[in-house]
């Protein structure tokens, strides 16, 4: 459900307006291995395990879910996940999926397994044809243990109308790697600086560790 903001007694109106141009992004490395402990003793895929918990992280804190609905600023009480998976047909091009969260990870990782193997036997870019905005979204690439990523991302990311944005995060993750007996992740997000400064980074790297812990 969507929830209008009163923007004229937004406390951050001025901010948002004078950064509305702004995307940035902000890397960092995290220690997932109490995830990957989880995943040996489970023999759980990693992919819909992060998926999960970046989103549940989102669905936290109203900061991460602020979008422009019909011209009008507010949030999503909930947020479910877009990504990206490799096509079955030509598996060097992507195709985006989005599953409905659950806090309950049982449900949603069962769910996120169906919607994958609909999504990677289609051959197109979007399985879905309508553009949502209640998303967080998130991105993989498997093979490389990145130190940064740059985006170079409109402000009206997914959305060609300018009364419709959506300013949630984007994250990449790459390949985990052992160091000093951790499993350390390498996660690249990006942000909308309109509605995310630096303190909501922090916050949203500090609770993506806290749900990491104590996964």
């Amino acid at each position: 459900m969507f929830h209008a903001i009163d923007y004229e007694n937004w406390d951050r109106k001025e901010i948002y307006e004078a950064f509305e141009s702004y995307t940035y992004c902000v890397s960092v490395e995290l220690d997932i291995t109490n995830l990957r402990r989880y995943m040996k003793e489970t023999e759980r895929k990693f992919y819909p395990l992060i998926c999960w918990i970046i989103t549940k992280t989102a669905n936290e804190d109203m900061d991460y879910r602020i979008v422009k609905h019909d011209g009008q600023i507010g949030y999503f009480d909930k947020l479910h996940t877009s990504y990206t998976l490799l096509r079955n047909a030509n598996p060097h091009l992507f195709i985006h999926m989005v599953t409905e969260y659950d806090e309950d990870l049982n449900v949603y990782y069962e769910r996120f397994l169906k919607d994958k193997a609909l999504a990677e036997a289609e051959d197109r870019l979007y399985y879905y044809t309508e553009m949502r905005q209640d998303n967080v979204d998130v991105s993989i690439m498997p093979h490389t243990s990145f130190k940064a990523i740059s985006y170079c991302m409109p402000t009206s990311f997914y959305q060609k109308d300018p009364n419709n944005m959506r300013y949630t995060p984007f994250t990449t993750v790459g390949k985990f790697f052992e160091r000093d007996g951790k499993v350390i992740l390498p996660v690249t997000t990006n942000f909308h600086h309109a509605v995310n400064d630096g303190y909501h980074v922090e916050k949203f790297f500090r609770k993506l560790q806290e749900n990491l812990d104590t996964f």
